[in-house]
């Protein structure tokens, strides 16, 4: 369904003037003698539709806007003139904000980056690993792992307790 657009009158046009030139809807409505209410009314008739072909339009004109004032700076700043080029910087900076292309913002969070300066979990484990492969004793001699005594073994003191078995049997 299509809303019905009111065409403004000459006193809409009044109170949108007033309105437009920096005064209060209760100065216009005040001064016109009406109520606030009816002040909105008559600036909504005044402005153009709110849709989106209106909305599409006013988007198309203010990239064009842009583009115009940014062709222009960029004259300049290839001329030389360095506030021309921050002036054009910020308009490509706005440009691409309106169209979506905003560079992504990169906050620190002081939690976040002690945390990513801290060892990941694979580092953890793997210097785990290694700490238990390489134990030394205080002659810088390599000690073997810890063993468990073999329950099939029995206690003999000339055998090592727990002691790898080969295929064949034997210690």
């Amino acid at each position: 369904m299509q809303d019905i657009i009111e065409q403004p009158s000459e006193r809409d046009e009044e109170i949108y003037a007033a309105w437009a030139s920096g005064k209060t809807l209760r100065t216009c409505a005040r001064e016109m003698g009406i109520s606030p209410l009816e002040v909105e009314y008559a600036i909504d008739r005044c402005l153009p539709p709110f849709s989106s072909a209106s909305q599409l339009r006013a988007y198309k004109r203010d990239l064009q806007r842009l583009d115009d004032v940014g062709a222009h700076y960029y004259t300049k700043a290839m001329a030389g003139d360095c506030d021309s080029a921050h002036i054009f910087a910020r308009v490509q900076e706005r440009r691409s904000a309106i169209s979506g292309w905003s560079s992504v913002n990169i906050r620190l969070d002081p939690y976040g980056a002690q945390t990513k300066q801290q060892p990941s979990r694979y580092d953890k484990i793997t210097a785990a690993i290694e700490r238990i492969a390489h134990r030394h004793n205080g002659n810088g001699a390599v000690l073997a792992p810890p063993t468990v005594p073999d329950p099939e073994t029995p206690e003999n003191p000339d055998r090592p307790v727990g002691g790898t078995r080969m295929p064949d049997g034997s210690l």
